[in-house]
């Protein structure tokens, strides 16, 4: 089988997500969840401060449920059945998941504190001020996802970036194939390869993730065209082939 070089300039779009940009969206979209739901915590928090009405409530019964993954991981939610009487007089039953704190703090037949919404009774924080806790750790994770983002979106779009600019005004060249290496990544449970090559300068290059197929035919001692980059060079059959150098 002959390794199938693109006679065409490969887009900027799909060079940027070859050199890992599907993380960059991946990491945004994480981003934008986490953001969404710290301010619904946040705008609910604030609707407590203006809005919580405090009150007792009998613990009509408790109970857990366990979940078990793909992974075969056990997971525990808590829940508990509450009833209590808001807004002068309305009876409120809910069932409600807690935390295990505030479900090994609540007894069968007792009673509870809680805070209520006065706009919407079976709303309710049993641990005061919990929502606004959920809106400040979701803020801090958000930092911190943002700043991996922005990492991943510089390192991704630089390498994009001089992957053209090889492309375009770089020199091309023959350059000798080392090895066609094995490395850990696997997708759909098959590894993925990289060819190796050595160009004119010394410098050694290697290419984007491959399947094993796509390199089939090329050995050691084989000749690969170039594009020569300020850094490093370029595989013709990762980039493209630049107009009228097909």
């Amino acid at each position: 089988m002959q390794v199938i070089i693109p006679g065409y300039p490969v887009p900027f779009w799909r060079l940027f997500l070859k050199m890992g940009g599907w993380v960059v969206l991946v990491l945004g979209v994480i981003l934008l969840i986490v953001t969404l739901i710290s301010q619904s915590s946040f705008n609910t928090a604030q609707r407590f401060d203006a809005e919580g009405r405090a009150t007792v409530a009998l613990v009509r019964d408790k109970e857990t449920t366990i979940s078990v993954d793909s992974d075969g991981d056990r997971s525990t939610t808590y829940w508990l059945t509450l009833e209590y009487v808001a807004n002068g007089g309305e009876v409120v039953n809910i069932r409600r998941s807690v935390t295990a704190a505030e479900y090994r703090g609540a007894n069968k037949g007792e009673v509870v504190g809680l805070t209520y919404l006065a706009g919407e009774t079976d709303r309710v924080e049993l641990t005061p001020g919990s929502n606004r806790k959920s809106a400040r750790a979701g803020q801090a994770v958000a930092l911190i996802l943002g700043a991996f983002w922005l990492v991943a979106l510089w390192i991704t779009g630089r390498w994009a970036v001089e992957a053209v600019r090889a492309r375009r005004f770089g020199a091309r060249e023959e350059a000798e194939v080392i090895e066609i290496r094995r490395t850990g990544v696997r997708v759909n449970n098959r590894p993925r390869y990289r060819l190796v090559w050595r160009d004119g300068a010394g410098r050694e290059g290697t290419s984007l993730l491959r399947r094993e197929r796509d390199l089939d035919g090329l050995m050691p001692g084989d000749r690969v065209p170039v594009y020569q980059g300020l850094k490093r060079s370029w595989w013709v059959g990762d980039v493209g082939e630049r107009p009228g150098d097909g």
